[in-house]
Parts: structure tokens; sequence; C-alpha cells
């Protein structure tokens, strides 16, 4: 399962909302999945199993950033590769290798308050304190 470096945070901080009842359950059967069996995730920068039922995923004309047939991104694709990055860094993965479920989770343990803010501060869910709570205990 192919799995968005951000997603390994949002993931923990769901609590059932989200853009759409498409999107919400499409999130709840990848979660009972991931909570089911130790699966094997490729971590990625692109596109993953969740994005596929976000209203934000478009598909972008690669020459021109217009939505016209070309690659698949999120309408924010450049934030959220940051974001990407700012968590594999942080969690020491790299985008293309394959990691146990529950080694990312273990690896979610070394993530402070300082570095969560820093990383998280400029997601929509941040001030609703999900994902703070579930990660860090806060």
């Amino acid at each position: 399962m192919q799995i968005r470096a951000h997603h390994i945070f949002c993931i923990q901080g769901f609590v059932g909302k989200g853009y759409s009842e498409q999107f919400i359950e499409n999130m709840e059967n990848i979660i009972e999945k991931l909570n089911s069996c130790d699966l094997l995730i490729e971590v990625t920068n692109t596109p993953d199993c969740i994005c596929t039922a976000c209203p934000r995923l478009k598909i972008i004309d690669a020459q021109s950033g217009n939505a016209k047939i070309g690659l698949i991104g999120c309408e924010v694709e450049t934030e959220v590769k940051i974001l990407d990055r700012k968590v594999a860094n942080s969690l020491g993965i790299d985008f293309g290798k394959h990691y146990l479920y529950s080694e990312l989770l273990k690896k979610l343990k070394y993530i402070d308050e300082e570095n969560f803010d820093n990383i998280c501060s400029e997601c929509q869910w941040y001030s609703l304190g999900y994902c703070k709570k579930r990660i860090i205990g806060i």
C-alpha cells in the first residue's frame, strides 16, 4: 500500500471528519486495513490511496499547471510535497522505501511537541488538536 508521508500523521488523528462522506469512508477502510494486519507501506510524496477520495485531487496538465489531462496531483501539490518532506525527515524515512506499518508507528514516538508544531501548524486540521493529542499525547 502506498501512503504519502504526511498521511502517516493524518491517520493517527482521524476522527471521522473530512471533506465528504466518500472521503471518510475511504479513510476508515484504509485505517481498518492498517489496524488489522502489519501491512508493508511504500512511503510516497505523490497522491496515494487516501487521496483517491479527496475532492482536492485534480488532473494537472504537466506543462501549464491547468486542470487538464496529465499528471494527477493535489490542488496544493507544492505545499503538500513540502509537508511530506518535513514528515519524512522527522521520521527518518525515505520516499520509495517500504516499511512495516508497525515500524512507522514506532518512529512516531520520537516526535516531540516542537517538531510536531513545526511540521503541522499550517494544516487546516491543526487547530482541532486531534493529531497532536494522538501523536504527542497533549
